[in-house]
């Protein structure tokens, strides 16, 4: 079973009523009795809206994840398998079929209605998210597989690179979760899985980039892989390789690993990016990079990003740089300087 909390479906298709009308106004009166953990109150209310309107598979659907809340999951199953053949349903139905499978205690079932879902909605990120979850713990090869099939189908769905992330970065192979999970951290912002996210991403940077002194450093990013050396003209170097060598040259200078010294080793970095790497990898994330130096709001990123990883450091930083932080702010909030990521720039690992 999961053990990670069910994802909050109950208001997918009340946060979108504003698109459309129910002819029982009464549901929301009902989600908020769920809210407060009134269960059987909302589902008398949800009962009486189906027999107003029995076509709109809503009712039901809010029924069902009134039921699960009181984990009585048979019940819960039986109201959404009723409704199975309703034409107005989503790929939301087929994650609370799914997820309800699982809590009670079907993961094989849950893993078919994942895919029965997928078959009517290939592009669905939520459906990919949680059928990776299946696999997670005992097959993580192919829950990396999955999420990042989520990514290329939905490229802006937060949560299958939250997901992909947190693997990778358990492994040996951490640059693609620090890619993954950065992209992420800029597609959801100020949550508390963002600032998890800040943390991990900042500690593991901090592990891995060893500066010995100002004319030695080493890092250790990436999966140890063999080359054939005699090739290398032929064919494209591994990006983690150019990747390492690159943040390797960008640290030579500095001392020691810091908060500070990190954000100066980024932009020697991007420097690095636009000269060496990006004509062979052209990375959506590192592109997003030097649009804010463009701006002149990349240091102050590089501060943001990871402030949760030192926040006194942050803190201190800030109190100094209170104009450049804001002017940073003031850019970074501003619809059309989010990253822009889509089917033909997202960033799958190598």
């Amino acid at each position: 079973m999961k053990t990670i909390l069910l994802i909050l479906l109950i208001s997918f298709q009340i946060f979108n009523a504003q698109k459309r009308e129910f002819k029982c106004e009464k549901v929301y009166d009902a989600v908020k009795l769920i809210d407060q953990s009134k269960f059987d109150e909302a589902i008398n209310i949800l009962k009486e809206c189906e027999k107003i309107d029995p076509s709109d598979y809503t009712y039901p659907y809010e029924i069902a994840y009134a039921l699960l809340q009181k984990k009585d999951y048979k019940n819960a199953i039986s109201q959404l398998e009723r409704i199975k053949s309703y034409s107005t349903i989503q790929a939301d139905y087929y994650q609370l079929l799914g997820n309800t499978y699982d809590y009670d205690n079907n993961p094989k079932k849950a893993i078919a209605i994942y895919d029965e879902g997928l078959k009517k909605f290939p592009n669905s990120g939520r459906l990919h998210l949680e059928k990776g979850v299946m696999y997670e713990y005992e097959q993580p090869e192919e829950a990396i597989k999955i999420y990042e099939k989520g990514i290329r189908v939905d490229p802006t769905y937060p949560s299958n690179y939250y997901r992909v992330s947190n693997l990778y970065l358990k492994s040996d192979n951490k640059l693609p979760g620090l890619i993954y999970g950065e992209i992420f951290v800029n597609l959801e912002r100020t949550t508390k899985r963002t600032q998890e996210m800040s943390e991990k991403l900042y500690k593991t940077y901090k592990n891995a980039i060893d500066i010995k002194d100002e004319k030695s450093s080493t890092i250790s990013l990436c999966k140890v892989i063999s080359v054939d050396v005699n090739s290398l003209n032929k064919s494209k170097v591994p990006f983690c390789m150019m990747f390492e060598a690159s943040m390797m040259l960008s640290s030579l200078g500095e001392k020691e690993f810091t908060y500070e010294s990190f954000a100066k080793i980024r932009k020697n970095f991007l420097k690095e990016y636009s000269t060496r790497i990006k004509k062979i990898y052209p990375n959506v994330l590192l592109d997003y990079f030097k649009k804010m130096e463009d701006q002149k709001v990349f240091d102050a990123y590089n501060h943001y990003v990871f402030q949760i990883g030192d926040e006194q450091a942050f803190a201190a930083w800030k109190e100094k740089n209170e104009e450049e932080y804001q002017k940073f702010a003031d850019w970074y909030t501003k619809d059309e300087n989010k990253l822009k990521i889509d089917k033909t720039n997202l960033y799958i690992a190598e």
